[in-house]
Parts: structure tokens; C-alpha cells; sequence
């Protein structure tokens, strides 16, 4: 080989690396903002199913776009509500199944209970029909099934 065609091939060869080094550049810039946009979209999607303010996925959001991922991803978890909006949802309902308020005290009672155990005020109504003692809380009598007409 002459000089000039070793010249020229050395030329080749820098223009190759640099054309790769630009590529895989590019490659990892693209792969490194589509792990950050999913993140993101991630962040988002568990903030809504976590808290019904408005205000928390924004707060996540924006941790998540101005911090570097380790440090979003350890702020996000330390922030973040321990349950989901579901998950409260079904416990409350569990516990209005089983239990009662008194309207004196507002202190909740076992739906067993005919009178409150802080005030003793009265929790149960008697049945028109039967006569049978049940919870304020039900609308028809767990006995005969006659509406609740309380006065």
C-alpha cells in the first residue's frame, strides 16, 4: 500500500468510527428517553391509582422530569401513599357493613350491639311487623323483611 491509500484508508476508518460513535449515540439518547418517558407515564399512572388529588401526580411528574432516575425513583417511593383508592374503598365499605355509628357520640359499634358502648344510647329499632330488635342501620327487618319506619 502507498502512503496516500494508508492515508485515505485511516480517513475511512475515523469517518466510520465517528458515523458509529454518532449512531450509538443516538441509539442510547433515544433508549435512555424512552426509559424516562415510561418511567414517567409509570409515575403518573400510580400516583392517580394511589390519591385522589389532583396535586400528587403533578408533584410526581415533576420529580420525576427534574431529578436523575435514582434519585426520582427514591424520592417517588418515599412519597408515595402506602395503598391504592380501591383499597380504601373496599376496607370502608367492610367496615360500614360491619359496624354502626352511634348519632349520639359518633362512635362506631359492632352492628350486634343494641345500645353504644361509650353513651348507651339506643342503636336498634323494633320491628312494627314481628317485633324483632335489629341495627337502625338496616332499611328492612334482617327478620321478616318489613320496611324500617322509624319516627
Amino acid at each position: 500500500m502507498e502512503t496516500g491509500e494508508l492515508a485515505q484508508a485511516a480517513i475511512n476508518l475515523i469517518e466510520w468510527s465517528w458515523n458509529t460513535t454518532n449512531y450509538v449515540r443516538l441509539w442510547g439518547a433515544i433508549i435512555i428517553f424512552l426509559l424516562r418517558l415510561s418511567a414517567l407515564i409509570w409515575v403518573i399512572k400510580d400516583a392517580n391509582a394511589r390519591s385522589s388529588s389532583f396535586w400528587f401526580p403533578v408533584l410526581a411528574a415533576i420529580i420525576v422530569i427534574l431529578f436523575t432516575p435514582i434519585l426520582w425513583l427514591i424520592l417517588y417511593i418515599a412519597i408515595r401513599p402506602q395503598w391504592r383508592r380501591w383499597d380504601k374503598t373496599a376496607w370502608r365499605d367492610t367496615l360500614f357493613q360491619t359496624t354502626q355509628i352511634c348519632e349520639n357520640c359518633w362512635e362506631f359499634n359492632s352492628i350486634e350491639n343494641f345500645y353504644c358502648t361509650t353513651c348507651w344510647e339506643s342503636l336498634c329499632t323494633t320491628c312494627r311487623e314481628c317485633e324483632t330488635k335489629y341495627s337502625k342501620n338496616y332499611a328492612y327487618c334482617p327478620n321478616c323483611g318489613a320496611p324500617s319506619l322509624e319516627e
